[in-house]
């Protein structure tokens, strides 16, 4: 057995029983990107890595109390959305911890890690390392070097998920129900971005873009949304779509956002592995790729 100590998740456990193939909570469908294949996989195994916050050389506690309290008060709210299928039963507190929740979760994971990673990679390359001082080539050594990519991620963890988290409090809040046969997916980067506007070089994606949506699959059926509405009018606050164009563009979203893997309550991907082969890229490591339509 792993030592719950040692393998830590980037996507917490709360979420990912949602999305088990199973009563009891203890196991996904889970679709691998690069080799192209699902298996069934249990919750305390997924989208997990040995001492993914601490260093190997020692256990340091703050950022697993960090985000065990934080997990701790969004667990009601987060029952509270899915088992009413209302976004009026939260309290602002509530709102308030599920919105700090998912700036963090917009973070913590493995395929943030590798964004950074990315672009320190993308500097480098674009400068030309035979065009930079020795010091600057050690400090860009440095800097890609695990642990360092660690440390960045934890700070940016404690710092910007409560600046994300107020972001999102300015935004619109809806629900989508769906009542479809297909159910959403999630993934080990199921907090993903989208806007149908379009403002070339300078992105479209910032939390306070025009037209940007954040989506959420909180369960296979319900999906947390929120938009910045100015570009969408009428929208109301729930929606009951059994449109399936919707799921498989929410599906979507997922296998093309994620870093690696895929989680299903069904053993059922043959979206993603079309998704895959008409767009190679998909399957690659997040810093390989950037803004993957």
């Amino acid at each position: 057995m792993r030592d719950e100590k040692i393998s830590q998740h980037y996507v917490p456990r709360l979420h990912l029983r949602r999305f088990s193939t199973k009563p009891d909570g203890d196991s996904v469908y889970c679709f691998d990107k690069q080799n192209k294949r699902s298996f069934e996989t249990s919750v305390g195994n997924t989208a997990t890595e040995n001492f993914f916050y601490d260093p190997k050389t020692k256990l340091e506690p703050e950022m697993e109390e960090f985000l065990e309290d934080l997990e701790g008060r969004v667990t009601n709210p987060y029952d509270k959305m899915v088992e009413n299928e209302s976004l009026s039963v939260l309290s602002e507190d509530d709102k308030e911890a599920v919105a700090e929740f998912l700036g963090v979760q917009m973070i913590r994971t493995r395929g943030e890690r590798s964004s950074i990673q990315g672009i320190i990679e993308g500097i480098e390359e674009q400068v030309g390392r035979e065009n930079m001082a020795e010091e600057l080539k050690k400090e860009i050594d440095e800097t890609k070097k695990e642990d360092t990519l660690r440390e960045m991620q934890n700070d940016l963890i404690k710092e910007a998920g409560g600046q994300f988290g107020d972001m999102l409090m300015k935004l619109d809040w809806h629900l989508f129900l769906n009542d479809s046969d297909l159910p959403y997916y999630t993934s080990d980067f199921p907090v993903v971005r989208h806007n149908e506007l379009d403002f070339g070089p300078y992105g479209e994606l910032g939390l306070m873009n025009r037209g940007v949506q954040v989506y959420f699959p909180l369960t296979p059926w319900v999906m947390l949304a929120i938009i910045e509405t100015s570009a969408y009018p009428d929208m109301p606050e729930v929606w009951e779509k059994d449109n399936r164009d919707n799921v498989v563009f929410q599906r979507d979203l997922q296998v093309t956002r994620s870093n690696r893997f895929v989680y299903s309550c069904k053993d059922d991907f043959d979206q993603a592995e079309e998704r895959i082969e008409d767009s190679p890229i998909v399957a690659e490591p997040l810093s390989e790729r950037q803004n993957v339509e």
